[in-house]
C-alpha cells in the first residue's frame, strides 16, 4: 500500500478521535460538570508536553504530505503552517524550561491558524457538497486552494485535520489558562 494512503488512513483515525474528544468535552460541559472539570484540570496539569505533541504532529505531518507524499501547499495551507510551525518551537521551549508564560500567545496563534483552516474547510465542503463556492486566493507558482488532495469518511480533508489540532491545541491551552498557574 501507498505510504500516502497508509498516512491519510493514519491521520484521518486520530483526527476522528480528537474530533470526538471535543464533542464528547462539549457533552461533558453540560451532562457532567465535575468530569469535565477533571478534564480541563488534566489537560492543564500536561498543557505543554500536549502542546508540543500536538504542534510537533501537525508539523511533521504537513511536511510529510509536502516532501514525502507529494502534495503541493497551496496559499492557505502555507498561510496555517505559518501559526503552526512556530509553536512547534515555543512549546519544545518551554517544556525544556518549564515556562508556561507563552499559553496565551499559542492559543492566539492556534486560534488563528484554526480560523483560516476552517475556512478551507468550510470552502472544500460547499464545493463538494453544494454549488456554492468561495473565494480561494491567486498566488503565482502555488497551487489553487481548490484541489483536494483527501476525502475521508465524508469530512476529513487536509484543512479538517490542521483544524483539528488547532482546535486541541486552543483548548488545551484554555484549561490551562483557567488554572491561571502560569507565569505572568
Amino acid at each position: 500500500m501507498d505510504i500516502g494512503i497508509l498516512f491519510t488512513k493514519g491521520l484521518a483515525i486520530f483526527t476522528l478521535l480528537g474530533n470526538a474528544f471535543l464533542i464528547s468535552l462539549v457533552l461533558f460541559y453540560f451532562l457532567s460538570r465535575p468530569i469535565f472539570e477533571r478534564i480541563m484540570k488534566c489537560l492543564s496539569d500536561y498543557a505543554l508536553i500536549l502542546g508540543l505533541f500536538v504542534a510537533a504532529s501537525g508539523t511533521i505531518g504537513s511536511i510529510i504530505y509536502s516532501e514525502v507524499v507529494g502534495f503541493p501547499a497551496c496559499i492557505l495551507c502555507w498561510t496555517q503552517r505559518i501559526f503552526m510551525y512556530p509553536m512547534m518551537f515555543l512549546f519544545g521551549m518551554a517544556v525544556y524550561r518549564k515556562e508556561r508564560s507563552i499559553i496565551p500567545y499559542s492559543m492566539m496563534l492556534a486560534f488563528i491558524g484554526g480560523m483560516i483552516a476552517l475556512y478551507q474547510w468550510i470552502k472544500d465542503m460547499l464545493a463538494l457538497y453544494s454549488s456554492i463556492t468561495l473565494p480561494c486566493p491567486a498566488v503565482t507558482l502555488l497551487p489553487s486552494c481548490d484541489k483536494m488532495y483527501v476525502l475521508e469518511y465524508g469530512y476529513i480533508t487536509i484543512p479538517m485535520i490542521a483544524l483539528n489540532a488547532f482546535m486541541l491545541i486552543v483548548i488545551i491551552m484554555y484549561a490551562a489558562l483557567r488554572t491561571r498557574t502560569y507565569d505572568k
